[in-house]
């Protein structure tokens, strides 16, 4: 998932992890840390509960940046399959 930020720029939520990883071993705190990512990249950029959970993942020595694989229903639907089960069972658009 990318954040659109202000001036047109699109950042990853890895590469704001980089930067909350950067304001870790800088040593700031997580108030500090988003008010900085925030100053410089957009006010919208970074929420301190984001800050708060990277900084406890980074605190018992997780550095992983990319995202973790999640379970549950996709994120996409397959519009061509979605029309042909409602074709094949009216009582699924009711």
């Amino acid at each position: 998932m990318d954040v659109d930020l202000e001036l047109g720029m699109n950042i990853s939520c890895k590469e704001l992890r980089v930067l909350l990883l950067h304001e870790f071993r800088l040593g700031h705190k997580t108030t500090e840390a988003t008010s900085n990512i925030s100053s410089t990249m957009s006010k919208d950029a970074l929420f301190i509960r984001t800050a708060q959970h990277s900084f406890n993942w980074f605190k018992n020595d997780n550095f992983e940046l990319d995202d973790l694989p999640r379970v549950g229903r996709p994120l996409e639907v397959d519009m061509d399959v979605l029309k042909q089960l409602a074709e094949e069972d009216s009582r699924l658009t009711t």
